[in-house]
């Protein structure tokens, strides 16, 4: 039996595709929301809003995913010269 290991960025991974579907979900919404439909600007104004905080909160979570990666893909080739 073969066994998995878990890549050490696979939890910032998760958030950041967490995140990504949040946004894109506003975006959608936003996207779809009918000028004609009741209290239309209020909503758009609150879709706005959860938009820029979800997109701020990707933006976070795509830094600390390339964080992760560069410093991982670091000490990889560290100690592929080792050996």
């Amino acid at each position: 039996m073969q066994e998995h290991t878990q890549h050490p960025c696979d939890s910032f991974l998760q958030q950041w595709n967490l995140r990504r579907e949040v946004a894109n979900y506003y975006f959608t919404a936003l996207m779809r929301l009918s000028p004609d439909a009741l209290n239309a600007v209020g909503r758009r104004q609150e879709l706005s809003e959860k938009l820029f905080a979800a997109r701020l909160s990707l933006k976070h979570a795509a830094d600390q995913l390339q964080s992760c990666y560069q410093e991982h893909s670091s000490q990889e080739l560290q100690w592929e010269g080792r050996g």
